[in-house]
């Protein structure tokens, strides 16, 4: 509005300035005609010849300076009589009058010290040249009254303009201002006290009702965001707490969510800045198929167990279901991808296999040595021939293999149900003495020292089942370690728990074998477990012991380098 009002200020100025130029010029123009009237009126009285007094005589009032140039140029009479200029003949009014008739010119005057007219006129046929001066004394002051006046019109149109442009800006420009403030986007625009308060709706109408239905706007707005703010918040705790790895792809393999667990399995920390593709991320063509099944035709596709590597060479089993993402008018942006951890199933089935072939295993190598030895020893009888002693040894040692089998198995099972331990603080030291003490006679068949190293005297456990766990873990070492070799018990505190080792200093386990070392008839080497003796169930009665302790078991070895068998006892809850 100031800037309108500047132009009009700008636009009132030239139009005065240009009326002030055509008035000035309008005047001088009638002077000029009736200058020019009067001159022909008297060049028809101009005597021949003409006297010094003519001018005198002739000249119309005071002010009205009448001058006579000859043919040769010189002042012939002057109706003020004063002191002629030598220059007058070469003034611009006398050379126009003798090239065209008639010249005229605007100057100062010394003598009215303003401006006056000056305009001369050729008598033809004679050469004289009559020139009148007439002063603009009047001009002067209606130039200063129109001047006065339009000076004081545009200062009255300037204030109204800044008036009409105050008035325009509260009508206009604050209440735009105001809503401007009250729509920009981003910091605190939309909170409650981004701009308070309505515009009267007495000043400004529609402006208030414009305001007021943008604060409708905002309020709605600030609501929606918040609700889509919690909704985000709440899909990203359910994305992050999904057990099952989930991503989602745009037609051109770039991913545009996954959850946590995705980030965890399959890129690390380090995915959210790579910025890599689905194939850079997956190599297997059943994965690359269900995608691309899912993205070009829309299809649902789903996978079976596929094996992928993970960190330290693991291999994990996820089955993959996929689905495409449609916008409202049916148009496929994207698929998103549920990877499904079966690696627990597929690792049941296994050990379901496992347990399955060694069970049958076990139990028929020894019931096919008792059945031929016994008929061996049914066809002795027959033929009256005598017993061999060490048939009866053979079936007597498989027999008593099948029932330690028999035992352990049910053993297993008691401890798997929901028979209630009966903790007790006991000594780690009696234990471990009288445990020894029980197997000594096998130690000293291979030759073998075990020694302790006792750290926690005190642990809090089943008496019976602990028993076990440190019995099978000495029968393990026993089996496992060379004659002359040392094994070492010992017990330790960690915190407020109890840890017990068993080291010995066998051939050591593989790293691979560690995770199912503790399975039922799991064997590292099982032609030579099988040699050895044993059920195969000792570890799996060890671990399950620990875990209705509620505490873990795990083991430490290498190739090599023995192995040592920790047990953690968890520190008793009080209430």
């Amino acid at each position: 509005m100031l800037v309108q009002a500047l132009l009009v200020l700008v636009a009132l100025a030239g139009s005065g300035l240009a009326a002030r130029y055509f008035f000035k010029a309008q005047f001088i123009h009638q002077v000029s005609s009736q200058l020019k009237d009067s001159l022909l009126n008297l060049s028809h009285k101009l005597p021949d010849p003409i006297g010094s007094d003519w001018c005198t005589n002739s000249a119309i009032g005071a002010e009205f300076r009448l001058t006579v140039l000859g043919a040769d140029g010189k002042v012939v009479c002057d109706s003020r009589g004063l002191e002629i200029d030598a220059t007058l003949p070469s003034r611009p009014e006398i050379v126009s009058a003798r090239a065209h008739g008639f010249g005229e010119a605007v100057r100062h005057s010394n003598y009215f010290r303003d401006e006056e007219f000056l305009g001369a006129l050729l008598i033809p046929g004679r050469g004289v040249v009559i020139r009148g001066a007439v002063p603009l004394s009047r001009l002067s002051q209606t130039m200063r009254v129109v001047d006065t006046s339009l000076g004081l019109v545009l200062i009255i149109i300037a204030l109204t303009l800044v008036a009409c442009a105050i008035y325009s800006a509260r009508r206009l420009v604050f209440p735009l201002g105001r809503l401007l403030l009250k729509t920009q986007g981003g910091g605190d625009a939309f909170s409650e006290n981004a701009v308070a308060g309505d515009l009267t709706r007495e000043w400004f109408d529609e402006w208030s009702e414009l305001e007021s239905n943008i604060d409708h706007m905002r309020r709605d707005l600030m609501a929606k965001t918040q609700s889509l703010s919690m909704e985000q918040v709440e899909l990203d705790t359910i994305m992050g707490a999904i057990s099952d790895a989930i991503l989602a792809v745009d037609p051109e393999g770039n991913p545009l969510f996954y959850n946590s667990r995705f980030e965890l399995l399959f890129g690390g920390e380090g995915l959210r800045k790579r910025n890599i593709k689905l194939w850079a991320i997956f190599r297997d063509p059943e994965i690359l198929s269900a995608f691309r099944a899912a993205l070009k035709d829309g299809q649902r596709a789903a996978t079976k167990a596929i094996p992928l590597e993970q960190k330290e060479g693991l291999k994990s089993f996820f089955s993959l279901s996929v689905s495409p993402l449609r916008k409202s008018e049916g148009t496929i942006y994207g698929a998103v991808g549920i990877f499904h951890d079966v690696t627990e199933l597929k690792s049941a089935e296994q050990m379901r296999i496992d347990f399955v072939a060694n069970v049958s295993h076990e139990l028929r190598t020894p019931l096919t040595s008792i059945k031929g030895y016994v008929d061996t020893l049914i066809d002795d009888v027959n033929h009256q021939k005598p017993i061999m002693p060490e048939f009866l040894q053979i079936i007597a040692r498989n027999t008593e293999r099948l029932l330690n089998l028999m035992n352990d198995l049910l053993d297993l099972s008691s401890i798997e149900s929901a028979d209630i331990l009966q903790k007790d603080p006991l000594s780690t030291l009696d234990l471990t003495e009288r445990i020894v003490k029980q197997m000594q006679v096998g130690f000293e068949s291979k030759g073998q020292t075990v020694e302790w190293e006792i750290k926690a005297t005190t642990v809090v456990a089943d008496t019976q089942r602990i028993e076990q766990v440190l019995s099978n873990l000495l029968i393990n070492a026993n089996k496992y370690t060379p004659s002359g070799s040392r094994i070492t018990v010992i017990w330790e505190s960690q915190g407020r728990d109890v840890l017990l080792k068993v080291k010995d200093t066998g051939p050591g386990i593989p790293v691979e074998h560690h995770s199912r070392l503790f399975e039922r008839f799991y064997r590292v080497d099982k032609a030579r477990a099988r040699e050895q003796g044993g059920t195969g169930l000792g570890l799996a009665i060890v671990k399950h012991i620990m875990q209705r302790h509620e505490g873990s078991i795990w083991v430490e070895s290498k190739p090599g380098e023995g192995a040592v068998f920790i047990c953690r006892f968890p520190a008793p809850t009080t209430s």
